[in-house]
């Protein structure tokens, strides 16, 4: 299966579409953790019904354009006048966002070579600033041919190689990249894999909180299928950033975002809840520092928080599969699939059954070896399927 576009830690699409089968025609999946909109593509693909929300604003335009259909020729014509009207700009453009923040002008700055930045921020203000007469299918879906050229494996458009797998490191100061001459192949990319005529159904994708689903009703979802940011294991925001900050977004913005996402490294405020001190010594993670039991405090009120809102969103009877993966900290092993079942049952869910796999490390991103000095191979060996239901 190909993507529109790269994205670590992707879910694997069996696990998706194993459970999207037991589904029939219009009835509706919910992916509150959207990521990749791996959940969603299988979903549309099979016709079943789809929401999918997430706090990321590139994991919510990947998704929304993975699922949309679009007309081929419509979208080639708007890329053609993208195209025209970056050759008739020659004075600079301003991009308020950028120019008058100094923190993400020092950041593009230090990221992006002269060309690359002259082009980027032309063909940024044509799709933000001063956007081209396209429809907004249109407009997405040439944002994410552009997200793609900086979202890489090797430098592109940036300075970076590994923005792809969220761990950039800069590493040429000299770049030739033209980045609007590969927009074409770019976008012809998105078009194939996104293959419109195989789409059978709908998708609507929101910018929102997995811990406050307000744009869900009570009761009206048939399925979830999700997978949870992993405890300290990838930082999504380093890498999309990266890309982010040509779509209208202060690098302010996406800390505040990067923060408040599930899985952050920051802790909460106060003293720790009963059922986290219980799970602190049913697992015998006491030897823990304070300050990574604070940070294993917050994962888990979220994760409560989390299973809360898909039980009230979920029917009767209706169940909830989750995909999490353990991690360390400290040379200490953190089950967090404990974690997560016991906020589910917090939340009211009977806990059906729980499965263990390993993480091909040539699929999701994650580093080739296992062993000793590669922390993020270690904490992603293996990952659990959880599912859960919601009594009758």
């Amino acid at each position: 299966m190909k993507h529109i576009h790269p994205f670590p830690a992707r879910m694997a699409p069996e696990i998706a579409l194993e459970k999207i089968k037991t589904l029939k025609p219009g009835q509706t999946v919910l992916d509150p953790m959207v990521g990749s909109g791996m959940v969603l593509s299988q979903a549309v693909r099979n016709g079943i019904n789809a929401i999918g929300v997430d706090l990321d604003p590139l994991a919510e335009l990947i998704s929304r354009v993975g699922t949309t259909a679009v007309d081929e020729d419509e979208v080639k014509r708007g890329l053609n006048v993208l195209l025209e009207n970056c050759s008739e700009i020659s004075d600079p453009v301003f991009l308020p966002w950028i120019d008058e923040d100094i923190e993400t002008k020092k950041f593009i700055d230090f990221w992006y070579a002269p060309k690359q930045k002259k082009q980027l921020r032309t063909l940024s203000f044509l799709l933000i600033s001063q956007p081209i007469s396209v429809s907004d299918d249109v407009l997405n879906i040439i944002k994410v041919a552009l997200s793609r050229l900086i979202i890489t494996k090797e430098p592109k458009a940036s300075l970076a190689r590994d923005t792809a797998h969220s761990r950039p490191h800069r590493t040429i100061k000299k770049n030739s990249f033209d980045v609007i001459s590969a927009m074409q192949s770019s976008l012809n990319h998105v078009l194939n894999a996104l293959d419109t005529t195989s789409l059978k159904s709908k998708a609507k994708t929101y910018l929102g909180d997995a811990r406050n689903l307000t744009v869900v009703a009570n009761d009206t979802i048939d399925c979830i299928v999700t997978s949870p940011p992993y405890l300290n294991a990838i930082d999504y925001m380093r890498g999309h950033r990266m890309s982010l900050v040509w779509l209208g977004y202060p690098l302010k913005s996406l800390r505040e975002i990067r923060g408040t996402s599930i899985g952050a490294e920051r802790a909460l405020n106060g003293e720790f809840s009963k059922e986290f001190t219980e799970m602190l010594a049913k697992l015998d993670l006491g030897q823990l520092e304070d300050k990574n039991k604070n940070m294993l405090d917050r994962y888990f009120y979220d994760l409560v928080q989390q299973t809360k809102e898909a039980y009230r969103v979920l029917k009767k009877g209706a169940t909830g599969t989750y995909v999490i993966g353990n991690s360390t900290i400290r040379g200490t092993y953190v089950p967090n699939s404990e974690f997560l079942k016991r906020a589910g049952m917090l939340a009211g869910f009977d806990v059906l059954g729980e499965t263990e796999r390993e993480i091909p490390n040539h699929r999701r991103y994650m580093p080739m070896a296992v062993g000793v000095g590669n922390g993020l191979a270690n904490r992603m060996r293996t990952e659990h399927i959880i599912d859960f239901r919601k009594p009758l």
